[in-house]
């Protein structure tokens, strides 16, 4: 391992924070984790959180880069609900790119909500990967619901997999349809057909990756006459989270239905304010003694 100091350090700090973006809770991790490979190489460094005095001009910038950072709320990430899904995929019904663009972007969509995936969990970075990426053989159609087999996901370190099940709904907006309907468009379109292929790819066959697909949403939200900019990736995971909510689905059961491992789901849920208010009104009306 090369020798590190404080400069170094500081300078590494300053990149990610100016250069990279990056939040603090995200650069606090990046350093634990430098602590972590040198201790594990048994090679001299600089932290020592036994000493008081280690690092203080390090610890002082991470203080500033927290201040600054906290003086700025986030943009906030808007839920696509149920609601806002239907009007997605009509107005994709409707026409907005290609037919098969359109087709898969409904798909895509309709997954992602009923699914309650994160956006890295449908689209590739850069590179398709068969090996941790969907693809299509991923997909298992049953009679009345489909299976879809997650090769690894942020909850999943170990790439154990998991199965997430999209059955047959009586609505219009059904992800057992749309899935059914887009394989058999990608099987008559594709000569060269493979189910070791991207399970959502583009025009020109190549898998769909994230920046297109946020792309591609914020101009159909646009159509859809919503402010675009407070919608990203995670919006799918976040609407269906207060979807479930509103129509009073036990916790138990988003937890599953997420695959969250603790009550962090709990975040994700909007509550809107006339919510609130039918509850403090309920709280009138408790018989309790």
């Amino acid at each position: 391992m090369p020798p590190i100091s404080e400069d170094i350090l500081i300078y590494f700090v300053a990149h990610c924070y100016k250069n990279l973006r990056l939040l603090h809770t995200t650069i606090k991790l990046y350093l634990c984790g430098i602590r972590f490979y040198y201790i594990q190489s048994n090679c001299d460094h600089p932290f020592d959180y036994t000493n008081e005095s280690t690092l203080l001009r390090l610890n002082m910038i991470m203080r500033a880069v927290k201040r600054i950072q906290g003086e700025h709320n986030s943009k906030p990430r808007l839920p696509i609900t149920f609601q806002v899904l239907g009007r997605i995929c009509n107005s994709l019904r409707a026409g907005v790119f290609s037919t098969f663009t359109d087709c898969m972007l409904e798909t895509a969509c309709t997954v992602a909500f009923f699914g309650f995936l994160r956006c890295g969990e449908f689209t590739v970075s850069k590179h398709f990967d068969s090996t941790v990426n969907l693809s299509v053989t991923d997909v298992e159609i049953l009679d009345s619901y489909a299976i879809l087999h997650l090769k690894t996901s942020k909850t999943d370190p170990f790439r154990k997999g998991v199965s997430i099940q999209l059955h047959k709904s009586d609505h219009t907006i059904c992800p057992f349809s749309a899935v059914q309907k887009y394989i058999a468009i990608r099987k008559g379109r594709e000569a060269s057909f493979c189910f070791s292929d991207p399970l959502f790819v583009k025009e020109n066959g190549n898998a769909l990756d994230r920046d297109f697909f946020i792309r591609s949403l914020r101009h159909v939200l646009d159509i859809c006459g919503y402010n675009s900019s407070l919608y990203n990736g995670h919006s799918f995971r976040i609407g269906a989270s207060t979807s479930a909510g509103s129509v009073n689905i036990q916790d138990h059961l988003i937890k599953t239905l997420g695959r969250w491992t603790s009550d962090s789901y709990c975040r994700y849920i909007r509550i809107s304010n006339d919510t609130i208010r039918k509850a403090q009104k309920s709280l009138t009306l408790s018989k309790n003694t």
